[in-house]
């Protein structure tokens, strides 16, 4: 119930960074009624497929413009992800490695995270779950269904993030049949059937691409934005090679210790390569291949972890259903491990409590995990110690991620500057008059306003909208001060204290010390006419 709630509590958080952009281009498809030709006020938009916009265009077409809205089908669908899991690790393993797979994926950290900060990549991990599945079937029973399903499976991954949602299942199915040594059915002409199916899939995205930017759409689909990350010709500076390793630390929690002794169990039995490591191989080879790829790349960021979790804790699960053949003393130390990291992330979750509450409720909280702490103790030297310490620690994990979703972010998220400048605009102005913005990137503000904002792209615009009286701009501190400059008649300026959610830091983060770390942007209102 408390990770439910965690999740739930989730889809009412406002959208920020890459999100808001996400659903300003999702709003203005519903509006324009267009669902094919994908935009962000008025320009082609090549840079997502299809998926996810269609996915959050069907809540804001049955619900508005509402974080609920635009965050209920990619949630769903997301959620769909976890059941695939438990299918993945049911059909390679066994029906409890499957349950402990799922447990472990819907519960992690990232997963909490990326509920309620929406990337395409919430969206890409179902499709190349629902591909590793019905393909490890495929290759079981050799049935039919199973292969189209799994091949529509890498369509729909293709469909949300571009060609990276056919690299797992590829090299999956290639590492499974180099172990089983079955040459035969590596170079069978079935498999071109399979990616003509997935082609089918993501033609609307290809034809979008086709349409709005010719050859240069497609070659930037297959080619620029992937290589263009890797290389950092396109996007990404990054040089940090374990940057995915220590990311995966925190990206696993609670589960951290039982993930990295799967994974160590798992590739210790490598050694002697053999057609019953198939399976491992299938999963962790092709995890292994792609978190190289990505360490290397130049671009990088947590959320592309996410499609890399889900085959790992298959792994890890298969290791926890075997647990209790292991040994009294190594299932201890185990444990122990556990109920260590639980202690930290329960310290941890103590000190969020006391910093951001007050009166009883702090009292109240700051009790109910001290007891929990207490408790995982004692738990851990206690008969079926195991499944406790993971009751105890998923009372961990979702109470404080239910306090993070239902107190903390929701106020954190109230110092972005759009939907304190949408809330000025929308309570002061009459109908007539029109909301602009002027090169702030917060794409919240075409999302959330009750009327489409225009966007001004140059400063030809901005001189003919500085001479119609009532015209309300936004725009940032820069851009201000050039305005200021300009000697238009300006009637109001209101001034917004703001910070971007994507640029928190520790000063922000301190209630004691916000407000030093906020930036201004400004809301114009225009007077009569230009001065001389």
């Amino acid at each position: 119930m408390l990770v439910a709630l965690a999740w739930l509590s989730g889809l009412f958080i406002d959208v920020t960074g890459d999100s808001g952009l996400y659903a300003a281009i999702s709003r203005q498809m519903v509006d324009s009624g267009d669902w094919f030709h994908l935009k962000i006020n008025g320009e082609p938009y090549d840079q997502k497929p299809h998926m996810f916009f269609w996915l959050a265009g069907l809540g804001i077409q049955f619900f508005g413009n509402t974080n609920f809205a635009f965050k209920l089908f990619p949630f769903l669908y997301g959620v769909a992800g976890i059941y695939f899991t438990y299918r993945l690790g049911k059909q390679i393993f066994s029906d409890e490695a499957g349950k402990w797979a799922a447990l472990i994926a819907g519960t992690s950290q990232i997963y909490f995270l990326y509920f309620f900060d929406y990337h395409t990549d919430i969206v890409l991990q179902t499709g190349v779950i629902l591909a590793l599945w019905q393909l490890a079937a495929y290759l079981q029973h050799q049935k039919r269904v199973n292969f189209v399903f799994g091949f529509l499976g890498v369509g729909l991954a293709m469909l949300a993030k571009g060609p990276v949602g056919a690299i797992l299942p590829f090299f999956a199915v290639l590492f499974y049949l180099l172990a089983e040594r079955d040459f035969k059915q590596l170079f069978h002409f079935k498999w071109l059937l399979g990616i003509s199916v997935s082609m089918a899939v993501i033609s609307p995205t290809l034809i979008h691409l086709y349409n709005s930017f010719g050859l240069e759409g497609l070659k930037f689909y297959f080619i620029t934005n992937n290589f263009g990350r890797i290389s950092g010709s396109y996007a990404g500076s990054s040089n940090d090679y374990f940057y995915y390793l220590y990311n995966a630390m925190w990206a696993f929690l609670p589960w951290t210790v039982f993930v990295g002794f799967g994974l160590f169990s798992e590739i210790k039995t490598w050694r002697n390569l053999n057609k019953e490591n198939a399976w491992g191989i299938y999963l962790l080879g092709s995890v292994l291949l792609l978190l190289f790829i990505l360490s290397i790349a130049k671009g990088k960021a947590p959320n592309y972890f996410l499609i890399a979790v889900s085959p790992i804790v298959v792994v890890a699960g298969n290791w926890l259903y075997r647990l209790n053949k292991m040994p009294v003393g190594g299932q201890r130390k185990l444990l122990i491990s556990q109920m260590f990291f639980l202690v930290l992330i329960s310290v941890f979750a103590l000190f969020v409590v006391v910093v951001y509450s007050a009166g009883w409720l702090r009292v109240i909280i700051a009790l109910m995990f001290l007891s929990v702490i207490i408790f995982s103790v004692v738990m851990t030297f206690t008969q079926n110690s195991l499944r406790k310490v993971v009751l105890v620690s998923l009372i961990v994990t979702g109470g404080l991620n239910l306090f993070l979703n239902a107190k903390i972010f929701p106020e954190l998220y109230k110092y972005q500057g759009a939907k304190q400048a949408i809330h000025i605009f929308e309570t002061q102005n009459n109908p007539e008059t029109q909301l602009y913005n002027f090169e702030v990137e917060e794409y919240g503000i075409f999302f959330y306003a009750h009327e489409p904002v225009q966007n001004i792209t140059n400063w030809d615009e901005l001189y003919k909208i500085m001479s119609k009286p009532k015209s309300w701009i936004y725009t940032n501190e820069i851009k201000y001060n050039d305005i200021i400059k300009m000697n238009y008649d300006i009637d109001t300026v209101y001034q917004i204290r703001q910070r971007g959610m994507n640029r928190i830091n520790l000063e922000f983060l301190n209630p004691k010390t916000r407000e030093q770390s906020l930036k201004s942007n400004y809301l114009i209102i225009t007077g009569s006419k230009k001065t001389e």
